[in-house]
């Protein structure tokens, strides 16, 4: 199968699942996620705001500000060459229908962006990004939404933590296609389990 043939039977699985069962798992995986010692001692989150049937973050945004991390969400800035950043929020009001239809922040002149610098801040080590997708398999391959984005963002913060968030469904048994320039999770987080390595 190609991607786009698994990117299009993954997401008709995924739409499929119906507003509660969403809720519920997210909910689940939610938290599974901040057992994670990743998760537990980061400072900084970078978050994705879910769109449609992906898994929800918004008990994950809500979790990380009231524990006081610095809480990133992405904001497209650059379409046709698949590049975004991280903006920091305060708190869920701060995210505005932009790109897509996506939650997104809001840039202005006092917005902070998420830049690495560990030799001050000492961001790496302490910066988790959760990652969405359309498909993984077991030995952590993703298959994103075809823009490249994390992607992209990730070839430039290689050292960055990153764990994927997917329902059960989402993780497929055969190793799906990649390329050299996509880039894996090290963890994926599911309603049901914890994936590290292929199994």
């Amino acid at each position: 199968m190609t991607k786009a043939d698994i990117r299009k039977e993954i997401l008709a699985k995924r739409d499929s699942l119906t507003p509660e069962e969403q809720q519920e798992k997210s909910r689940q995986i939610f938290e599974k996620l901040i057992t994670l010692e990743e998760y537990k001692h980061s400072r900084n989150i970078l978050v994705y705001a879910d769109f449609g049937s992906e898994v929800k973050t918004d008990d994950i945004i809500l979790d990380s500000l009231a524990m006081g991390k610095n809480v990133y969400c992405p904001k497209v800035t650059d379409h046709e060459n698949g590049l975004m950043v991280f903006a920091k929020i305060g708190s869920l009001e701060d995210l505005e229908l932009g790109f897509v239809g996506l939650r997104e922040p809001n840039i202005d002149d006092l917005t902070t962006i998420f830049h690495v610098n560990d030799s001050i801040d000492g961001d790496i080590g302490r910066t988790l990004v959760i990652l969405p997708g359309v498909a993984f398999d077991r030995n952590l391959n993703r298959i994103g939404y075809n823009g490249g984005f994390y992607d992209r963002f990730l070839e430039k913060n290689s050292k960055l933590e990153t764990v994927a968030i997917a329902y059960d469904i989402q993780v497929v048994d055969y190793e799906i296609p990649c390329e050299f320039h996509d880039k894996k999770p090290n963890k994926i987080v599911t309603e049901s389990e914890i994936i590290l390595t292929k199994t």
